[in-house]
């Protein structure tokens, strides 16, 4: 399963309910997770937030990893997204 961050989940509802309750923002962080490797398609499951002025779409995240010995600074990852009025893609 794959669900938006917490930051990324305001721009589809509101949640200032949840985040008055302990329990509820306990409850949100604990059932709605992203999946932090490498994928295609889904939510991109930032590190640190998503980026607010990213242009295009979320497509693909390639994240560091230790089976393929792979590894983008200090643990990091590279986000991708296709923008599909200018045809162009970027990286964060």
């Amino acid at each position: 399963e794959d669900y938006p961050c917490w930051e990324e989940a305001w721009s589809y509802v509101d949640l200032s309910e949840v985040n008055k309750s302990e329990e509820a923002t306990d409850h949100f962080f604990n059932q709605y997770t992203n999946y932090s490797f490498t994928k295609i398609g889904g939510y991109g499951a930032y590190i640190q937030s998503p980026p607010h002025q990213q242009q295009g779409e979320f497509m693909q995240q390639i994240a560091s990893e230790a089976k393929p010995r792979f590894m983008i600074g200090d643990n990091g990852t590279m986000y991708f997204y296709y923008d599909k009025d200018t045809k162009e893609w970027s990286m964060h």
